[in-house]
């Protein structure tokens, strides 16, 4: 007895010594993101040169925030203009606040490989690593973003990362951590290939991995069927895994004959559960998805990309991005005098209106679901200025399986002023 006793006492402690350890925030689980609350999260955002135009993302975030965008991939560059510690803190601060994942990530170390380690050093550096465990809850680290020109050998990658990771994790920094892939970020093999080694090598096991698709529609990766196998490949290697950039064109002053098949790639990403995150928010050139002046949401530049990758697209960003409920928490209930709500008729036979008023511009979630939760359809979710509106529910061959009984809706509207849910019934005859 004392024998088996003293071998349970041993395997649990080995069990104890190789448990990963719990994570501080979200956390990656095979081929998925979570929050610390559970909720499954597929990265849907915009890349943004916050350090330069707009540094705590005072203007910016509130207009990003209205596509409805589940996070922000912050550009962050020690060299210029050298942003300080409090800025950073500011900044993750008031990410979290306009309801959206900080994605922060350091340029510095761009096509240049040897710079990661200066990146490493910055952020387990003791004046940055309290700031970043100060928003762990909610906070995604990109290492560097797109270091070397070239693809290295995959003895590098891993070696360089292997070390990257672990000083990292030394420092008490647990959220996940995102790699680019090298070569520009262009090079998906170098993470695909080597995603499952270093997440071997990963005390936490809490990676993601991140390709950046700036190839022509005619060349290298960008190719439908370099698209295609990428993606595959990525959810076959069951690694959590981004398109962490992406354009409408390679190179601006060639639009047309550099574009790029972001269409087709959004497309194949959603139908396998892959965030992507375009390039950019505002800025001076083609690649702009508002007007550079403003910032604001609405102002779209760049026809067939701007407002179709935001907004209009089957796949965009407004179309597909749902943000986790703890994202959604710390708001005040809005009065009765904020927006106004009804549905009717009820009972129905074959259409509910839902007639809405809001006071302020808002964002707006209608969801039909039957009482065992099952969603039927998504009436509204998108930003929308002030004004009255209807909403009809029509049921058609889309709702062949809506038979007579009891019907939920789910409504949801959130303003910088606070947030208004309700739910109710409704009977179907």
């Amino acid at each position: 007895m004392r024998k088996k006793l003293t071998l349970l006492m041993a395997t649990l402690l080995a069990f104890q010594i190789n448990a990963i350890p719990q994570p501080p925030g979200m956390y990656v689980k095979d081929r998925y993101l979570f929050t610390a609350n559970g909720d499954t999260v597929i990265l849907k955002g915009f890349n943004a040169m916050i350090v330069y135009w707009d540094i705590h993302g005072d203007k910016n975030f509130s207009e990003i925030e209205k596509t409805g965008a589940n996070c922000v991939r912050i550009f962050w560059n020690l060299a210029a203009p050298t942003p300080q510690p409090a800025d950073l803190d500011k900044v993750l601060e008031n990410c979290i606040k306009h309801h959206m994942i900080p994605i922060i990530s350091l340029w510095d170390a761009t096509g240049k490989w040897d710079r990661i380690q200066y990146c490493v050093d910055y952020w387990r550096s003791a004046e940055i690593v309290p700031i970043l465990r100060k928003y762990q809850e909610h906070l995604l680290l990109n290492i560097a973003n797109e270091p070397g020109d070239k693809a290295m050998a995959d003895t590098v990658f891993k070696s360089t990362y292997s070390s990257a990771v672990n000083q990292l994790r030394a420092a008490g920094l647990h959220m996940p951590l995102i790699i680019d892939a090298d070569g520009w970020g262009r090079h998906a093999d170098a993470v695909l290939t080597n995603g499952p080694y270093l997440l071997e090598e990963d005390p936490d096991k809490n990676l993601i991995f991140s390709w950046h698709l700036w190839d022509p529609a005619n060349w290298g990766t960008g190719t439908v069927s370099e698209i295609t196998r990428i993606i595959n490949k990525a959810a076959a290697t069951n690694i959590c895994f981004i398109v962490g950039e992406f354009g409408p064109c390679e190179q601006c002053d060639k639009c047309t004959t550099t574009k790029i098949n972001w269409e087709y790639m959004i497309e194949k990403a959603f139908q396998n559960d892959i965030g992507y995150l375009p390039w950019v928010w505002k800025w001076t050139d083609c690649h702009a998805i508002v007007n550079n002046e403003t910032g604001a949401y609405g102002s779209w530049v760049n026809p067939g990309w701007g407002e179709e990758v935001a907004l209009k697209n089957k796949y965009s960003i407004q179309n597909t991005a749902k943000k986790p409920a703890d994202l959604q928490t710390g708001l005040p209930e809005l009065t009765g005098t904020s927006a106004g709500f009804t549905a009717s008729p009820n009972p129905f036979t074959g259409e509910v209106n839902f007639n809405i008023r809001l006071n302020e511009p808002s964002m707006v979630r209608i969801v039909i679901s039957d009482l065992y939760g099952r969603k039927i359809r998504t009436l509204a979710d998108g930003y929308y200025e002030p004004g009255e509106f209807t909403m009809p529910w029509s049921l058609n061959e889309e709702d062949v399986s809506v038979q007579p009984g009891i019907y939920l809706y789910t409504l949801n509207i959130r303003t910088d002023a606070g947030c208004k849910v309700e739910t109710g019934k409704m009977i179907k005859l």
